[in-house]
């Protein structure tokens, strides 16, 4: 039988972080994760889509495109306008740039990054390109988030930062953010503190498991 839990908002946010480090403890042990549920629905809708032939695609793409839900407004309350949900469109896109910006303010220049590391400009280059640094363009410059980069490291940066970002689900901008938060999967740390710490193999396992649940 399927035990099905219901998820609700709590009061005293610590301890909820607390016994949420202890569930994900405890299913990690038996060979689950908690994957959210949109992630599970998008894996179902690619499957059917991937699976359809002509005629199925087309009345998926009447239903999907159709400005009819045909959803109960007892239940589910009335459908958006299409000012409400552009707006929300929108200021969601407004986050997500206002996000980037700041990312760029606390980053550092190619320049810079190349007088740190006691190389060339073109070199910082080269290790942008393939990886071996997380860079975002501004304009024409790159620049570059300071968490990668590790003076008690004799290369100057945190290890394996190709591999990372080839298993992140996402780009420099949501992997500078999640670097810099705390987890209850490190007990607390920073995947940054992690890498320091312990080096990059927990995390680079936990950055696929966000891949794998649709992160």
């Amino acid at each position: 039988m399927t035990a099905i839990f219901l998820v609700d908002s709590a009061t005293d946010h610590k301890q909820a972080t607390a016994d949420r480090g202890r569930l994900e403890g405890v299913l990690r042990e038996s060979g689950y994760s908690l994957v959210p549920l949109d992630a599970q629905l998008r894996a179902r809708v690619t499957a059917l889509v991937d699976g359809a032939d002509g005629a199925q695609l087309e009345r998926l793409t009447a239903a999907a495109t159709s400005e009819k839900d045909d959803l109960d407004e007892r239940f589910w309350g009335p459908s958006p306008d299409s000012t409400t949900a552009t707006r929300a469109v929108f200021e969601d896109l407004s986050d997500q740039f206002a996000q980037r910006r700041q990312v760029a303010a606390d980053a550092i220049s190619r320049d810079e990054a190349a007088e740190l590391l006691g190389v060339s400009a073109q070199s910082i280059t080269a290790r942008l390109t393939s990886g071996k640094l997380v860079g975002i363009k501004v304009g024409r410059e790159w620049r570059l988030p300071a968490w990668q980069f590790d003076p008690d490291d004799a290369t100057g940066v945190l290890p394996d930062l190709d591999a990372l970002q080839d298993v992140f689900p996402g780009g420099a901008v949501s992997l500078s953010r999640w670097m810099s938060q705390s987890r209850p999967e490190f007990d607390g740390r920073t995947a940054r503190e992690q890498m320091v710490r312990y080096g990059s193999a927990a995390v680079l396992d936990f950055a696929r498991t966000l891949t794998a649940t649709g992160w």
